[in-house]
């Protein structure tokens, strides 16, 4: 089986991320849910911090390449407000093309040290049914946003927890976080037989920006939001 770390530094733009989805599916992998990880599988794992908008387009390039991902989502952020229509369409069409949805759940938002284990679970447990009932659908399975120590390598009893050793500690475990990709290969070390990978979808684009970029540009659609919300108001 050929060896997909030849694929060299990326550029953040979503024809080089169906180029790297290419890549793997030539090198025989396919792709699952977190539920087991087989040998040439990987979970695909998105993190939505910042646009579901780019999250659904990348959604659709997956379904073009018969590409199973679960797509994480925040309930508590600044940032977007999943029962705005927009993101509620774009959460529900994501399902709708095959992929599963699941929480991004803020550790942070709660608590600044590890909370009594029933608090942590009622809390992620009505954040799941939340998210549930905008897809009519069951929703278990969790990522905590920029994990806690104590969140790792623990299976926790009533949601699936991504960082949980099958899916972290046993299998290889790769990210794109701060668009690393562009200084160095995404698989400098060969690729795993049994891999999560995790891919933020605001960090690509129709064409490459800088992550500084990314965010002014981001801070100033919000600051235009709440002045159309305003100006609706008469205020």
């Amino acid at each position: 089986m050929p060896d997909v770390c030849t694929l060299d530094r990326l550029t953040y733009n979503l024809e080089e991320y169906e180029r790297l989805l290419q890549s793997l599916l030539d090198d025989g992998f396919t792709f699952t849910d977190f539920s087991t990880v087989d040998t040439d599988e990987i979970v695909l794992r998105h993190d939505v911090d910042l646009s579901p908008t780019t999250a659904l387009e990348m959604a659709r390039i997956e379904a073009t390449l018969g590409v199973e991902s679960t797509y994480c989502f925040l309930l508590t952020t600044p940032i977007y407000n999943l029962l705005e229509v927009e993101h509620m369409r774009a959460l529900q069409e994501i399902e709708t093309l095959g992929h599963d949805v699941a929480l991004h759940f803020n550790t942070h938002h709660y608590w600044d040290g590890p909370p009594e284990l029933d608090e942590l679970t009622t809390k992620v447990r009505s954040e799941c049914d939340v998210i549930g009932q905008l897809t009519d659908s069951t929703v278990d399975t969790v990522s905590f946003h920029r994990p806690p120590k104590w969140v790792l390598d623990i299976d926790f009893d009533g949601f699936e927890n991504t960082y949980q050793p099958q899916y972290f500690s046993e299998i290889g475990y790769l990210s794109d976080s701060n668009q690393k990709w562009q200084h160095e290969p995404p698989f400098p070390d060969g690729r795993p037989d049994r891999l999560q990978l995790l891919v933020h979808p605001g960090l690509w684009g129709p064409t490459e920006r800088e992550l500084d970029d990314i965010v002014t540009d981001l801070a100033s659609d919000c600051y235009e939001h709440v002045d159309r919300y305003l100006e609706a108001l008469g205020v």
